[in-house]
């Protein structure tokens, strides 16, 4: 009797996969997917190597890298500053190596501010940088709801919830400083809570005896490093004046099985905008919440020009014929 029933759930199983091959294949074309996030290169000083995927290149000004999995090294004497595809700024001290070992984003919001001004990030992102050693800057733009950012070394790890914070590792320590924002500061994987660090305090974390945590040792920044700090945020913060990140969408191909274009009431915001010959293959992208149309997204890096003021030339009634 089992195996009747079996059979009978397996035949049923089979016919509806056959008779919705079309739904299936749309469920999965409608999955949003997010940009490939971007690293640009706003300054570079002397020895810097940058490893992304298979390959080393030399830092250039001016250029963008895609930033999951990428490596940056400097060596002595040297000094990186990059921009992240979600408006964080990072200075990268001499003889200093920091990994990327994530960093993803949600598609950008079509209504956000694209300027260099703009005091929040376009998307949700998650970010997990590694400084194996040296130091690094940072300066954040406003973190949306639901991102995180997540900077470790040997011994510690800094949740950044937004600021301008300078993080310095060795063999021997990790110094945590934060000028603005706020931070909490883990020694470990055991450390559940952390410690939140507030403005103007300092977090030191030494590797522990054998068998037991690193320690954390809490207090304001030594007015003798102070300054140190905040040039290094500043630097970070300058960067990212210097390059707007926009998007363009990709619409995804869906085959013969694309459903038929659906005119759009008159007076929406669809019917409004010229919609011209679709290639065939793409469906237009609709307007209706919860559809399952929305197209991917490609990041485009673009360095701000600085804008001549125009000269405006003055002259004196007397000399008007």
């Amino acid at each position: 009797m089992k195996p009747t029933f079996a059979r009978l759930f397996l035949v049923c199983l089979t016919a509806l996969v056959v008779a919705s091959p079309s739904a299936l294949a749309q469920r999965q074309l409608g999955k949003k997917k997010g940009p490939t996030s971007k690293l640009y290169i706003a300054g570079s000083t002397g020895d810097v190597q940058i490893q992304s995927g298979e390959k080393i290149y030399t830092a250039r000004q001016a250029t963008a890298f895609d930033a999951p999995g990428t490596i940056v090294e400097t060596k002595d004497g040297s000094n990186n500053t990059m921009v992240y595809s979600n408006g964080t700024g990072m200075f990268i001290d001499s003889n200093t190596r920091v990994e990327i070992n994530q960093f993803v984003q949600e598609p950008f919001k079509p209504q956000r501010n694209a300027s260099v001004e703009a005091p929040t990030e376009p998307s949700i992102s998650q970010s997990d940088v590694h400084v194996a050693r040296g130091a690094v800057g940072v300066c954040t733009s406003q973190l949306v709801s639901g991102s995180s950012m997540n900077y470790s070394t040997p011994e510690a790890s800094v949740n950044i919830r937004g600021g301008k914070v300078s993080i310095e590792t060795n063999a021997n320590e990790t110094i945590v400083d934060l000028l603005e924002g706020d931070i909490t500061v883990r020694s470990g994987s055991k450390d559940v809570s952390g410690q939140i660090v507030r403005p103007g305090e300092r977090a030191v974390i030494r590797p522990g005896p054998i068998g037991h945590p690193p320690r954390v040792t809490i207090s304001q920044i030594p007015p003798e490093r102070l300054q140190v700090a905040d040039e290094r945020t500043s630097i970070a913060c300058n960067a990212k004046k210097t390059v707007t990140f926009e998007v363009i969408e990709m619409k995804a191909q869906q085959g013969l099985d694309a459903p038929a274009p659906t005119e759009a009431a008159p007076g929406s915001a669809a019917s409004d905008t010229p919609r011209g010959d679709a290639p065939k293959g793409d469906t237009p992208k609709s307007d209706t919440p919860g559809s399952e149309e929305d197209p991917a997204q490609v990041i485009i890096v673009k360095p701000t020009v600085p804008v001549d003021l125009p000269i405006n030339i003055v002259i004196s009634p007397d000399r008007l014929p």
